[in-house]
């Protein structure tokens, strides 16, 4: 802000700021929610203390804040709202930001985070469950929806003469709201009819309802595959990442828990204003309006994104991607039977009873591993 307040003849400032800065309310609106404390009172004790003492204070600091990111957001744009005498202030808040709808092209991403990060590690066959809500809500926001909304909140505001801060909800909750229940049965088909060529595993991602049942199910079906997997690969002289990658999600989890089964409303009614007063030409050339947006088309597209842009896999691999994956799912196949076969051979010999006799052992283990 001291920078902008030397700067000559700027215009206005628009600051990203986080539909998740207000995210310990489930229902937000486009204004200012009261802060507890002052950036410079934060910047101070951040400057001052020793990092044990630091870490003593973060709850208190934080109250009801769910991590340092929501908390520092939230005080940022109460810093840009000091700024409103000297120039015409707006803040854009995204919700989760997601591959491209239209622009550049369809798909298009460099991002890991959120449903394209999970995608990707679906595609390799390593990411195999993932703890969701199928019938919440998931604010998901397109980059190019979210750079439009930039470029035509800096051009809006910087016609206005008024002192007060404009706030806009870049956000699909309430205007085309989303559901994992939606594409749950069509997303293994993205995955099988845009495989990877570099796939180590059969792809198949499977959709829990809790995070404990998550956790019991990564030890299988996660951890134990990762530690055969490093294995081999350091056997052949590469470099082992899955177990780490994996202890890495399992850890972020408990962060994150709170996003993944929560539902929040985000409130865009400047952002509709906006929209309706664009001309017809604007509207095209820098669309902040998803009402029209299929999210199963969508997922097509980010499925195809995250293969190209992510893992550097030109549509031309496509034909070697599937033969490839049609030898992984025979190998999965041969690996469950094998893995059956032995758990009830083992399981008689140390119940001491014929196999014949514990031949319901395998239904129950094939139920079993259905349900994890």
């Amino acid at each position: 802000m001291q920078l902008c307040k030397e700067m000559q003849n700027l215009k206005c400032v628009v600051h990203v700021s986080s539909a998740y800065v207000n995210s310990f309310l489930n229902e937000t609106d486009e204004k200012l929610y009261k802060v507890h404390e002052s950036a410079e009172k934060v910047i101070d004790l951040v400057n001052t203390l020793e990092d044990e003492a630091l870490d003593q204070l973060t709850d208190e600091l934080l109250k009801n804040h769910p991590n340092t990111y929501t908390f520092t957001k939230h005080l940022a744009e109460h810093e840009v709202n000091k700024l409103t005498h000297i120039v015409p202030c707006g803040i854009v808040r995204p919700s989760m930001i997601t591959g491209a709808w239209k622009e550049p092209v369809p798909g298009w991403t460099i991002s890991k985070n959120g449903p394209q990060g999970f995608l990707m590690g679906a595609a390799k066959g390593v990411i195999r469950r993932l703890p969701i809500g199928l019938d919440l809500v998931y604010d998901y926001i397109p980059v190019d929806i979210v750079v439009n909304q930039i470029l035509v909140t800096g051009y809006h505001i910087s016609d206005k003469s008024s002192s007060k801060i404009s706030i806009y909800h870049c956000t699909s909750s309430t205007c085309n709201p989303f559901r994992w229940a939606s594409v749950k049965d069509q997303v293994n088909d993205y995955l099988h009819k845009y495989p990877l060529k570099s796939a180590v595993w059969y792809p198949h991602l499977k959709f829990l309802s809790s995070l404990k049942l998550y956790k019991l199910s990564a030890v299988l079906v996660h951890f134990i595959p990762a530690y055969f997997l490093d294995l081999t690969t350091k056997i052949f002289g590469g470099r082992p990442i899955l177990v780490r990658l994996h202890t890495n999600v399992w850890e972020s989890l408990n962060r994150l828990e709170k996003f993944i089964f929560s539902e929040w409303k985000f409130n865009n009614p400047n952002v509709q204003e906006l929209c309706q007063q664009l001309s017809a030409e604007d509207k095209q050339l820098f669309n902040i309006d998803i009402k029209s947006l299929q999210w199963p088309d969508y997922f097509i597209h980010l499925a195809q994104g995250v293969r190209r842009y992510l893992n550097n896999e030109h549509p031309k691999t496509l034909p070697a991607a599937r033969k490839k994956n049609s030898i992984l799912f025979v190998v999965d196949m041969i690996f469950k039977i094998f893995l059956l076969t032995s758990i009830w051979m083992l399981t008689s010999k140390l119940l001491g009873i014929s196999t014949t006799s514990s031949i319901l052992i395998i239904p129950i283990l094939y139920l079993i591993f259905r349900l994890l």
